[in-house]
């Protein structure tokens, strides 16, 4: 017999196709409802919790680069399904807190990757997670935990079961979605190709849709909202790096995690930016000469790693 609480869980997830205009499987979600008037109730419940419901359907409106309030809208009603007799409302939610690890069961891998290794998880049900180098991820039954590093998730969506990613305090629903996840300590990035990801954090709610990223500093810092190119989301995993506007410090980041050595950069270079692509394939050091005019700076040897120094000898 189910928990009332997994019930409650997959109740939500059911209706986050429902949220999809697109949405057209209404005979699997009726056949589900009437399985058992649990599920029925457990839905109806999760309909009814107005506050839930709007706070968890809020859209916002990002600016570029800018800390976005969310502004919630009414969820949408109306909408009757009939079944043996039944009435049914069908509005839009989405899932709540999966309450624990692993909370639906199944075999925990605990995999990490060294700097500069990438490595491919095929999932059991046909979902696929693309890990970057100095990666640390925990994967289980439509859960996976990301506890440092960068990975590109390619989830086959399943309404009975939506596949959560945590990172920290952080959760982030997939309804059906190819998206980007940098985790490094308390910051966190998210970037979405296609579909859907409902970020939950305190009291933060938010829906990124595809084109959407997010990004943040710490817990306690208010989300940063941004546009983003759909075809650059995880293109690390095609042997190039997209990026528009972006700090040097990120690129010393994301250029330490793929050529499996640290890249450093000195001080005063957060003020400057750069927007292009650069191709990360072959050794580090045909990487760096390839890339270093792009970026106006010189590469140095540092150690073990790299250092990145102004072309006038000055760090950067």
């Amino acid at each position: 017999m189910e928990e009332p609480g997994v019930i409650a869980d997959i109740a939500r997830g059911w209706v986050i196709r429902v949220s999809d205009p697109a949405f057209s499987d209404w005979d699997a979600l009726t056949d589900w409802l009437a399985e058992d008037p649990a599920h029925v109730v457990a839905y109806n419940a999760a309909i009814d919790d107005e506050a839930w419901a709007d706070a968890l359907l809020a859209t916002p409106q990002p600016r570029p680069i800018e800390a976005t309030q969310v502004a919630p809208t009414r969820p949408l009603r109306g909408r009757i399904l009939r079944r043996s007799g039944g009435v049914l409302a069908v509005g839009l939610a989405v899932l709540a807190s999966m309450g624990g690890w692993l909370a639906l069961g199944g075999t925990v891998r605990d995999i990490t990757t060294a700097p500069g290794e990438r490595r491919t998880l095929a999932l059991a049900d046909g979902s696929s997670v693309v890990l970057n180098g100095a990666t640390h991820v925990r994967i289980g039954a439509r859960e996976a935990e990301l506890l440092g590093g960068e990975a590109l998730f390619q989830i086959r969506h399943d309404a009975a079961r939506p596949f959560v990613v945590r990172a920290g305090a952080t959760r982030l629903v997939d309804a059906g979605t190819v998206f980007n996840v940098v985790a490094a300590g308390k910051a966190l990035d998210v970037a979405v190709a296609q579909g859907v990801v409902l970020y939950r954090a305190g009291a933060s709610d938010i829906r990124l849709d595809a084109g959407k990223a997010l990004s943040r500093v710490d817990d306690d810092a208010e989300p940063v909202l941004r546009t983003t190119e759909p075809q650059a989301v995880g293109s690390w995993s095609s042997g190039f790096l997209q990026y528009t506007a972006a700090p040097l410090a990120q690129i010393a980041a994301d250029l330490s995690r793929n050529l499996g050595a640290p890249v450093r950069v000195g001080d005063g270079a957060g003020a400057q930016r750069f927007t292009g692509t650069l191709a990360i394939t072959g050794t580090p050091d045909a990487v760096l000469a390839r890339i270093a005019p792009l970026l106006g700076v010189r590469f140095v040897k540092d150690g073990a790693g790299w250092r990145m120094m102004s072309r006038d000898g000055a760090a950067r």
